[in-house]
């Protein structure tokens, strides 16, 4: 989505922007990570205030940015952050103020049980959290110490949602739903002596003491200002989760587009091994009238999670990025079609600066746009895209059947371009030489060792960038091409 990089503040000059108001070309934002969700501050000169308090005027535009270190601050391209379309006079985007307050735990969870409290869809899933992780926090509410702060807004409906916090409300309903003991795992390190009263512990098993402590708790509650609209609030969530375990690109695009049954099919995908947060997924793409694609594939399935199960690579939401990997590159000349000139994503309210994330964000937008607009296709939905993943996960299974060693989750970027390669070719999986194998698993592993072999231009590695020579646009046809020559020299 948004990116940025690091300037320094005495030598940054701010921008002009363009007619339709797409970019402020220089607008200083930046980011003071806020660890574990804490409340971060904007600062220019000798203002300092929460988020949502400041406002600086000392320039047209009126940039905002988070502090990141003396003189040093991050700038964001505001076009890509889905907030500003209209000119800068609109700024600043939000007008009404952030309030703060405490409310016990009793009360939160009473209002989470009564599902006055919800967690949106764009919300990070649930269970990132080990069993280590959730027995230290609930120790740090029951010795009364400081946790993060909880962002919350108030919809019209008067439903509150839950902009930011949701692994700790999770944790915090389960201890006092009495589901979990506290670790009693000998590698556990506690605060004090006294940690004898909850170690091994459920709710129900503190003191009378305890339990009350654990009930009074204050939590710090920050309610963000009303009339946000879903682009400000998934940024204010990528900000303020900077400073933990970040969000990745993948994350925030299927959220934000979450309401393309295309695009929760590719979050479908994703799922691995049973969870609570996979329930939750299916549960909203069956409303949705989406079905699992897996279904009909169970043996790949059982490979697919066996790959990804308990890898660190697999949190968020990298095994569905895979897949969207995948359409891209096979989808990749009407991708690199729609990015050619601004015009022809004008209808999609978002901007292309060159990325490959860029693109995959356009890629989701446009299978929203076409749902919503009821428009054409440009990238396949419906039972087009259904026949693209049962070729995907075929593959996946030949793959992942055979062992070919090497094959790590790390290497899931390059297998999706391969197995795209492998699909556009209409290759049967029974007239893939044993010869071949072997070819295709050293493409996979070492990819640019195996572009000097079988390229004349070679397979140099992309940085980042859609188009150009060494591009990811250029990277997906190179991938064709070599796949083409493994199968051609070994029949």
């Amino acid at each position: 989505m948004a990116f940025c990089r690091t300037v320094d503040i005495s030598t940054a000059r701010t921008g002009a922007t363009d007619r339709r108001g797409e970019a402020v070309a220089g607008c200083l934002r930046a980011s003071q990570a806020v660890s574990q969700g804490g409340v971060g501050t904007r600062a220019f000169g000798d203002r300092h205030d929460t988020v949502g308090h400041a406002r600086h005027r000392a320039c047209a535009c009126q940039p905002h940015a988070f502090s990141n270190g003396p003189g040093k601050v991050h700038i964001f391209p505001l076009c890509m952050l889905h907030m500003v379309e209209e000119s800068v006079e609109s700024l600043p985007i939000v007008t009404d103020s952030t309030r703060s307050q405490s409310e016990n735990i009793e009360t939160v969870v009473a209002r989470l049980r009564s599902q006055r409290l919800v967690v949106p869809d764009y919300q990070r899933d649930a269970e990132q959290w080990d069993k280590r992780k959730e027995s230290l926090f609930i120790e740090s509410i029951l010795n009364n110490l400081t946790v993060p702060a909880f962002f919350f807004f108030q919809r019209e409906d008067r439903k509150i949602e839950v902009v930011d916090g949701q692994q700790r409300l999770s944790t915090i309903w389960k201890y006092a739903d009495n589901q979990f003991p506290l670790s009693d795992d000998e590698s556990m390190v506690y605060l004090t002596p006294q940690s004898m009263y909850y170690r091994g512990h459920k709710f129900l098993d503190l003191s009378q003491e305890l339990q009350a402590t654990f009930n009074d708790y204050p939590l710090t509650i920050i309610y963000l200002p009303q009339n946000l609209n879903i682009g400000t609030k998934l940024e204010i969530f990528r900000r303020i989760n900077e400073g933990g375990t970040p969000l990745t690109a993948q994350d925030i695009r299927l959220s934000y587009y979450s309401k393309s049954k295309s695009v929760t099919f590719i979050r479908l995908v994703g799922l691995h091994g049973c969870s609570q947060a996979g329930d939750r997924i299916l549960r909203y793409a069956k409303e949705k009238g989406v079905q699992n694609p897996w279904e009909k594939s169970k043996k790949a399935y059982q490979l697919w999670t066996e790959w990804w199960e308990g890898k660190l690579k697999a949190r968020g939401q990298v095994p569905s990025e895979m897949f969207l990997w995948y359409l891209a590159t096979r989808n990749r000349s009407s991708l690199n079609n729609l990015l050619a000139t601004p015009d022809q994503i004008k209808h999609l309210n978002i901007a292309f600066r060159g990325s490959t994330e860029g693109a995959l964000d356009i890629y989701c937008a446009q299978l929203h746009w076409t749902e919503e607009h009821d428009g054409l296709n440009t990238f396949p939905t419906g039972d087009i895209l259904q026949e693209q993943f049962d070729s995907f996960a075929s593959w996946m299974c030949e793959i992942l059947g055979r062992g070919l060693t090497g094959i790590s989750v790390d290497k899931y970027k390059q297998l999706a371009l391969v197995i795209a390669a492998l699909s556009d070719q209409g290759v049967l999986l029974r007239d893939v030489s044993h010869d071949a194998w072997d070819a295709l698993g050293e493409f996979i592993r070492t990819p640019r060792q195996a572009g000097k072999k079988w390229l004349e231009v070679g397979y140099s590695e992309q940085k980042g960038r859609w188009g150009g020579e060494k591009g990811q646009y250029s990277q997906c046809m190179r991938a064709y091409e070599l796949v083409r020559k493994i199968l051609e020299t070994y029949p």
